[in-house]
Formats: structure tokens, sequence, C-alpha cells
């Protein structure tokens, strides 16, 4: 048995003074205070004092992919699939849980599943990971690489990001491209309903959706999808799906759908953020996925209003290692609060019991007793600085499942 004690407990619950979080095995198994919980003689003690401790936070989007941090744009995935594989594993994991990210969701591409295994097998230490693997699309959208010959695409040539999808057209490809990323063992199925960077173009009909959304469920897997637009979240939600991944073009129409649907929402403003701040962003994309004025001017007025209707909305950061890094995926937080005016608590519960909710695990996201032991702490209190979670040194401490990550107290 293990005993963390520390100064302050913050979660979606609320705030604790002094807290007693009592660890056995991989779960907390009693939460109290000092003076008023007992700690058995023979537990052993992680004395977290001048920490705040919280659960570990929850990134549901990611993509693992091994590039280069430094490499411009394309030139990121020139490496060989092996070499990126390797890094990925070894090196984005690894970021992300001593950042305080013990989990996340892979929302497409060939390496996620790899680096899942590995990390289940013990092979790598690495955050809790549900993985999508090939993200389904229609030809010539969102998942397609359409500078490339199609054939190389619907191959699934491991040659970078972008050739990750699978192309599928007509409700029986469609429920085929499904059953053969369940085969793969899949945690969710991904689904490119729209175009990226908030393009006008609805990609699958209802009928396709419908039919995938119905093999995936029949499995007891969720369904996740990559859309921005009006008339591509209306499909979706019709289509009953799980998780509108971006999303910040909703209208009141749209997002009233949702909130009859019970969807969940992932906004993901730190990888427009990141990209404005390096001065690139959506310039550089082609520019049929163009649109900047819309995305870039209206994100946080956007995302305020999906939250101010009452959807759940869990963290996500988009994130593929550039532009920006693995372990600074707390950046999304200190944007809730800075940007889209929220509190810290606030934020927290996005980036921890939402997260979880979204992972469909009742066991993560707060610390209370039966869940999964995944507990952080934090030297400088979040509450007073949100953006201290984007320092790993200021993360003291990571326990995962009962196990100990990390132990810098």
């Amino acid at each position: 048995m293990r005993a963390v004690i520390g100064d302050l407990l913050v979660d979606a619950n609320g705030i604790k003074k002094d807290p007693v979080v009592l660890v056995e095995d991989e779960r907390i198994i009693k939460v109290g205070s000092r003076g008023s919980l007992t700690v058995p003689s023979d537990a052993e003690i992680i004395d977290a004092k001048g920490t705040v401790i919280m659960p570990g936070m929850i990134d549901c989007h990611v993509h693992f992919t091994g590039s280069k941090e430094s490499a411009p744009g394309p030139a990121k995935f020139t490496e060989r699939f092996e070499t990126r594989l390797i890094r990925a594993a070894v090196v984005e994991a690894r970021k992300l849980l001593e950042a305080g990210f013990t989990s996340v969701m892979d929302t497409g591409g060939l390496i996620g599943l790899h680096v899942r295994n590995a990390i289940n097998e013990g092979i790598v230490p690495g955050p809790r990971v549900m993985a999508a693997g090939r993200y389904i699309s229609v030809t010539g959208g969102h998942g397609d690489t359409p500078y490339m010959p199609l054939e190389w695409v619907k191959e699934g040539r491991p040659m970078g990001w972008g050739m990750d999808g699978r192309i599928a057209d007509g409700v029986d490809e469609c429920m085929r491209a499904v059953r053969e990323q369940l085969r793969e063992g899949v945690d969710f199925i991904k689904i490119c309903t729209s175009a990226g960077g908030g393009g006008e173009i609805p990609e699958y009909t209802l009928e396709e959706i419908t039919a995938m959304v119905n093999i995936a469920h029949s499995w007891g897997r969720k369904v996740v999808v990559h859309c921005y637009i009006p008339e591509g979240i209306r499909r979706s939600v019709l289509g009953g799906v799980d998780i509108v991944t971006h999303g910040n073009l909703a209208d009141e129409a749209s997002i009233k759908l949702m909130q009859e649907h019970g969807t969940i929402v992932v906004p993901t403003m730190s990888i427009y953020y990141a990209f404005s701040q390096r001065r690139e962003g959506l310039r550089q994309q082609p520019t049929s996925q163009r649109r900047p004025s819309r995305v870039a001017t209206t994100l946080f007025d956007d995302i305020r209003r999906i939250y101010d209707s009452k959807l759940i909305l869990a963290m996500g950061t988009d994130t593929m290692g550039s532009p920006l890094a693995f372990g600074k995926n707390a950046l999304e937080l200190e944007l809730y609060v800075e940007k889209v005016g929220l509190s810290p608590i606030e934020a927290i519960k996005i980036g921890t019991l939402n997260g979880a909710i979204a992972m469909g695990r009742k066991d993560l996201g707060t610390l209370e007793a039966g869940n999964l032991a995944d507990i952080i702490a934090v030297k400088e209190n979040p509450l007073d600085n949100i953006k201290s979670l984007q320092d790993e040194k200021n993360v003291k401490l990571v326990m995962k499942g009962g196990d100990i990550y990390k132990n810098n107290l």
C-alpha cells in the first residue's frame, strides 16, 4: 500500500486541503485528509507535501508520428517508418507521461497502435493509449493525399502522417473499412466527415456514416469524427457518432442537435495557436483546405459558444510533434482559461474528468476510491497559474495505475 500526501488536492470534485490518498495495487482505496485518515503503519509514504496533487491529465486528440520536431513541413516525414515508430514509442510516449499525461487517445495513424502495444507490454513507459488505427476517408477527402498516386494511398504505405488514411466510398466499402480496423484491434473508429481546416465540403453521406457507426457499435467501439462544418456535424450526429473532434464551426442548429444526442466535443485550439505563433499555420495548407478568416478569427468565441451550451468538452491538442511538441499539451488548458475565459478548475475538469468520459472510462479522471491511481503532483498551484502545467519540471510525481514513473519530490 502507498499513501500519497500533499498540500492540496484539485480535481473535478473540488479542492481538498492536506489530502491523503491511499493506493493499493493499481487503485485508490481511500481519500481523506491528514489528521482524519489513518495511514496503515506498513504503507509506503509518498511525501508530496508542498505540492498540489491532481488526477493524471488526458489528451483526447494526439497523433503519434515519431517525426523530428525541428523538421519543417513534409520534411518531418521523410525518415523511414521504422525510425519514426521507435522515436514515437521511446520519446513521444515518455514526454507525455513525464508531463503528467497518463492517458491519451491517438485519433488516427499507423503508429499509435504499435505504441499502445509496446506500452501495454511494458517494453516502454508511456501513457495509457487508446488508438484508432487508420482513419477512414472518402476519395479526395481529408484522409486522402491527393498529391500522391491513388494506389499508394489505398495501399496505406507508411510514408507519413498524411498517408495513414483508409479510403472508402459507398456503404459496402465503408463497412469493410471499419471491419478492417476492428480486425487490427483498434479501440475506437475515426472517420473524416468534413474537410480539414474548416473546409466547406461534407465528406460522407448520412447512409455511409450510419453504416460505419452501426458496425463499430456492434463491436462495442465508439466512433470519433473529424468535422468542422454544420452539415458534416448534422450528418455525423444523426448517424450516431459519439465524439465530434474540432467542431468549432458548429452553428446553433448543430449545437442543439449535439445536445439532443449527448455528443461529446473535443476542440483542438492548440494546433491552430501553435501554427499562428510560428506565423505559419493555415497559410501552408492546400488551397482546398484553407479557411483562415473563419477558423483563425472566431476560434475562441466558437469554443465559448459550445461550452456555454453545456455540451461535454474534453481536451484535445491534435499534436503531431510539430508545431506543438509532445509534452506541451497543457497549452490547451491555458487557452481555455486565457482565450476562452474559463476558470482554471473548469479547464482542469475538461483535461481530466471529461477526458475520462470521452474515453468511456468511469475509473479515471478524479481522485476517489475505486478509481485507477493515476496521480500527478505539481509544485506550482495550477489554480494560480494554469500555464505552469506546461512545465515538465513543475511535474514532480507521476503515478499511473499505482506505479510510479517519475518521482522528483
